[in-house]
């Protein structure tokens, strides 16, 4: 049985980031390994239903490291090796195979599943999911012999991937659970103003509606909703959100929530075992809270965070949290809480497309979104969040005041820099 002094177990964003944050901080050749269910060696998520989709990037150049780099310092990588017991006292984990691989310190990164359709028809040939660097390919793959297309979900995933196959000029409907795309992050204006932009890139959006089925003899041919309304389709996509992989560590003593509990250090309740990414239900000092994030910042950061902290660097993870997207010719970053936000404030224009918003608490900024904007606004959000600077609203108000003009609260001209 190998052992090693630090090992991954998960092969996706937070481990791939980890892996080259060990690097950087000096781990010696032999004492790192990286353990993963997939064949290939870490990857981005994002560009999947992105770059991938839109034939701009190929499946390697998606890679966070070359396969050089993990033999070039001397990194163990375990392909394929299905994890199904870990023995956190006896320091070893077992998989489908019955081979053992033992830790001193271990960093959890299993990441998420898809969660999958439960109604009739969703075995159907055509019907494919995104998660995967396989799932892309086969996706990808399919698209050529598609006329018409149904994605289920108004998350990420399925505003992406829906507008990217309506620029392949494939008839395309969005079918979403809720009123608006990317609920939690658009103000009803925001919603309203992507709302008409997709529909003037060709998507047809069926809002507040599910699928009841899925038909065909074979390969999927048409959707029925909930409401009785039939959608043909040759394909269908299905982005409804993913599920954290806890089963492994049920009965092992690890505790669990809505994902593997962690401390403001990315610590679990077992000695030397640090949960990171999609699994981690952290305490986010920020903001006085526990969270869990799906998403690639977070999963690419708390990696780096639990890295340095199993070489000896312990610090609480302090970190707003970052999000964005890539649809048709508009690019939009989050960042932050809005849920205790109690008014919003705009700057710019909707109708030509550049605007941020800043969700205020009291005379702090909570949340900010941000879509072709000056950069000093996007520099300014995640600074304004983390700092707990008071901002005087009329600062944001005003256009012709700049971010690093509206602090303290008391003045609009005369603040601190935050450039």
């Amino acid at each position: 049985m190998e052992v090693f002094e630090h090992v991954i177990l998960g092969g996706g964003v937070a481990a791939g980031h980890a892996a080259r944050e060990f690097v950087k901080r000096g781990v010696k050749p032999g004492q790192l390994a990286l353990v993963s269910a997939e064949a290939s060696f870490c990857y981005e998520r994002p560009p999947l239903s992105k770059a991938l989709l839109a034939g701009t990037k190929r499946p390697e150049e998606t890679l966070i490291s070359p396969p050089r780099f993990y033999a070039e310092n001397g990194i163990a990588f375990y392909h394929e090796w299905r994890a199904v017991g870990i023995d956190f006292g006896r320091r070893l984990m077992m998989n489908d195979q019955g081979e053992t691989i033992g830790f001193r310190k271990l960093m959890l990164a299993t990441g998420s599943r898809v969660r999958n359709l439960a109604i009739a028809g969703a075995d159907l040939l055509g019907v494919h999911y995104l998660r995967t660097l396989e799932d892309a390919r086969a996706i990808v793959g399919a698209l050529r012999d598609v006329r018409r297309m149904v994605v289920i979900g108004g998350g990420f995933i399925g505003a992406e991937v829906a507008a990217q196959t309506a620029r392949r000029g494939i008839n395309t409907t969005l079918v979403a659970a809720t009123d608006h795309l990317w609920p939690g992050h658009f103000t009803p204006e925001i919603s309203a103003f992507f709302k008409g932009y997709f529909q003037s890139n060709g998507i047809h959006l069926i809002f507040s509606a599910r699928p009841a089925a899925l038909h065909g003899p074979e390969h999927v041919t048409r959707v029925t909703l909930e409401t009785g309304q039939s959608l043909p389709a040759e394909m269908v996509v299905v982005g409804i959100g993913v599920v954290p992989e806890l089963e492994l560590y049920r009965q092992t003593g690890l505790q669990l929530d809505a994902g593997v509990l962690a401390n403001q250090f990315l610590e679990t309740n077992i000695p030397d075992v640090w949960a990171v990414g999609d699994i981690c239900q952290y305490e986010d000092v920020l903001f006085g809270k526990r969270r869990r994030i799906e998403h690639w910042d977070n999963a690419k950061s708390q990696g780096e965070h639990a890295a340095r902290a199993m070489l000896g660097r312990r610090e609480p993870f302090i970190h707003v949290p970052y999000f964005f997207s890539d649809v048709f010719d508009l690019s939009w970053e989050f960042w932050g809480d809005t849920e205790e936000a109690d008014r919003v404030l705009y700057r710019g224009d909707l109708g030509r497309g550049g605007i941020s918003a800043w969700w205020l608490r009291g005379d702090q900024v909570h949340a900010a979104f941000v879509m072709n904007r000056p950069d000093e606004e996007r520099r300014a959000a995640p600074l304004l969040i983390a700092h707990g600077t008071p901002i005087n609203a009329e600062c944001i108000a005003n256009m012709e005041i700049p971010p690093a003009q509206w602090t303290p609260a008391q003045n609009c001209e005369t603040g601190p820099s935050l450039a």
